[in-house]
């Protein structure tokens, strides 16, 4: 841990499909730092676009070295990404450990049904120069939903500091599990 601050970081990582209320939550919270590959991939998109899957791979970059310099200072970063995959967040789990912070999951796993419909209000039109959408494409939404799913089960024995299921309707945190 030659990289850890004085003070340790925490790392907060968001965990749900698109439409799981992941960003309508976060922003209820204040005191950390956000890291959001929406966003990201939005301000080196040459459209714009939140959804432009071209710049991806530098977003993701991006997100990773944001998230380095702010747990070398012993601050905590908010991680706003589905995070479905189990490979994305044992890297990021390494990463925190890097710098001796902290780490919480955050899982949004409402109903299908209600993923579903939120996603589908966001705009199909694809967009005239990355050619993608606002809206997720329903399968992938289906397909994340069920890896989630498939994951609950396992979560506390990732390695994570604590996992959590937000209550949406106050933006606060369940007791942890």
């Amino acid at each position: 841990m030659t990289n850890a601050a004085p003070t340790p970081g925490k790392l907060i990582v968001m965990m749900g499909a698109p439409g799981a209320g992941k960003t309508t939550w976060r922003a209820r919270q204040s005191g950390v730092q956000v890291v959001c590959l929406d966003e990201l991939r939005a301000r080196f998109s040459e459209c714009g676009c939140e959804g432009n899957q071209i710049v991806t791979a530098l977003a993701v970059g991006l997100a990773k070295g944001s998230t380095r310099f702010t747990l070398s200072r012993g601050e905590t970063v908010l991680w706003d990404a589905t995070s479905a995959r189990r490979e994305h967040r044992d890297e990021l789990r390494a990463l925190a450990a890097e710098y001796g912070a902290s780490t919480e999951l955050v899982v949004f796993h409402p109903p299908k049904d209600i993923v579903l419909a939120r996603n589908a209000r966001r705009s199909a039109t694809p967009c005239v120069t990355c050619g993608y959408p606002r809206a997720v494409p329903e399968e992938i939404v289906r397909s994340m939903y069920a890896e989630i799913a498939e994951a609950l089960p396992g979560l506390p024995g990732e390695g994570w500091g604590s996992v959590r299921w937000p209550e949406l309707s106050t933006g606060k945190l369940d007791k942890p599990n």
